[in-house]
C-alpha cells in the first residue's frame, strides 16, 4: 500500500509516517507540506490513499480534493478540527480522524480502505453515520441509534426524541452495521439490541419489544422465529 501524508506540520507528518511503519505499513510513504507539493507526488505517483490534514497555509485540504476531482485517490482525514467532519462524509472521505489520535484508530481507519478482496469492516460502537437533521448534517455515533425505519431509497433513524435521515436504504444499512449490535425485526425495521426497554412473546408468538420514548416493535413472524432461535428462548 502506497501512502501520501499531506500535512503542514513536520512533527505530524513525522509521527504518522512512524505510526504506519509501527502497524506494518511496508508500501512508499510520501510526504507533502502543502497542495502544491501534494499534486507534484500525485502527478508522479498515485498513492493508495491520501492522509490528508485540512488547514494549512494557503488552500486547504478540500481544495486539494476539488483539483483532483474525480481523479482523487481514497482519502483519510487526519485534522484538529471536528467541525469539518460533515462536509468530509458528504465526499465520501473513508475516515476522520480527531488529532490526537493513537496507532489503533489509525489501524481502524486504514482497514476501510477499499482494497481488491477486502471487505469493509462493520459500522460498529465508537464509528459514526452521517445523518440530515432540519436540514443540516450531523455525524452520529451508532451506539445512540435505537431504530431504524426504511423509507424508500432512504432510512430514518430514530435516536432518544429525535430523528435524522441517512441517504441509504435499509439493505445498505443491515449489511453494514454490526449484526452482534443490530438486528432486522422486519422488513422495515432495524434495531439496537442493546436498546431494549422490556422485551416479550406475545399471545402470537411474536417477539414484541419496547424501546425508550414508548417506541414499540413487533417482529415478523419470520424474524420472531429466527431471534428466538438465536437467543433461545
Amino acid at each position: 500500500m502506497n501512502i501520501l501524508i499531506v500535512d503542514d506540520e513536520r512533527p505530524s507528518r513525522n509521527d504518522l509516517e512512524r505510526s504506519l511503519r509501527t502497524l506494518g505499513v511496508d508500501g512508499s510513504i510520501e510526504k507533502a507540506a502543502s497542495v502544491d507539493e501534494a499534486i507534484e507526488l500525485i502527478n508522479a505517483q498515485i498513492p493508495d490513499v491520501i492522509l490528508l490534514d485540512i488547514e494549512m497555509p494557503g488552500e486547504n485540504g478540500f481544495d486539494l480534493l476539488s483539483s483532483l476531482g474525480n481523479a482523487s485517490p481514497p482519502v483519510i482525514f487526519t485534522t484538529a478540527y471536528e467541525q469539518f467532519a460533515a462536509r468530509a462524509f458528504e465526499i465520501e472521505a473513508i475516515d476522520y480522524l480527531l488529532k490526537p489520535f493513537d496507532s489503533q484508530r489509525l489501524a481502524k481507519a486504514l482497514e476501510r480502505i477499499p482494497l481488491p478482496d477486502r471487505k469493509s469492516p462493520a459500522l460498529t460502537q465508537g464509528d459514526s453515520i452521517l445523518l440530515k437533521l432540519d436540514g443540516e448534517c450531523l455525524l452520529l455515533p451508532v451506539e445512540s441509534i435505537e431504530l431504524v425505519v426504511t423509507t424508500g431509497n432512504t432510512s430514518e433513524v430514530f435516536w432518544g426524541d429525535c430523528s435524522g435521515r441517512v441517504n441509504k436504504p435499509l439493505k445498505y444499512l443491515v449489511q453494514r452495521l454490526d449484526s452482534s449490535l443490530f438486528f432486522r425485526a422486519t422488513r422495515d425495521q432495524l434495531i439496537n439490541l442493546r436498546k431494549f426497554v422490556s422485551m416479550k412473546i406475545n399471545d402470537q408468538g411474536l417477539v414484541q419489544v419496547q424501546l425508550p420514548h414508548k417506541r414499540q416493535v413487533i417482529f415478523s413472524r419470520r424474524q420472531s422465529t429466527l431471534f428466538r432461535k438465536i437467543h433461545k428462548l
